[in-house]
């Protein structure tokens, strides 16, 4: 007797739990449903899309093109790194150079962005956003400019 008195309270206590937990659990897959039919219907745009995937080879593929170019003189190229699906490269330079921001950023577009000959480097970031920054002491008080990929252009 006493066994079937506590195998019922059991079940009386285990059915409660579920009736007071079916109210949250139904809500839980209502706003989950909501969620997966909002995003599913939607196409998405660029800013929701996640960054392209950078990895450490496209790095040192882009390290190699700056490398050549800043082997000898007073330019020194410090690497590059990935950031919010972006390139970043950075050359330390010894002064501030005498011109102006915009005259500075179209030097940096014509003269020091990769050209069109550095075709392994331009296939392997594809559309992905190549900067180059340039900077005196500090890598977060840089100058930059975004370089074009001639290989991508329409």
């Amino acid at each position: 007797m006493f066994r079937c008195c506590m195998s019922n309270q059991l079940k009386i206590s285990t059915i409660n739990k579920i009736k007071s937990s079916l109210p949250m659990f139904i809500m839980c897959m209502a706003l989950s449903s909501c969620i997966q039919s909002k995003t599913a219907g939607t196409d998405l745009s660029s800013s929701d899309q996640p960054p392209p995937l950078i990895t450490v080879n496209t790095l040192k593929i882009v390290n190699a093109a700056f490398y050549q170019t800043f082997f000898m003189g007073d330019w020194r190229y410090k690497g590059s790194r990935s950031r919010g699906g972006k390139i970043n490269a950075y050359i330390q330079i010894p002064a501030p150079l005498d011109m102006s921001k915009e005259v500075q950023k179209s030097y940096l577009r014509t003269a020091i962005c990769p050209s069109a000959a550095h075709s392994k480097m331009w296939d392997e970031i594809g559309t992905t956003p190549l900067s180059i920054h340039i900077y005196t002491h500090r890598q977060k008080h840089s100058l930059y400019v975004d370089c074009i990929n001639p290989r991508h252009t329409g």
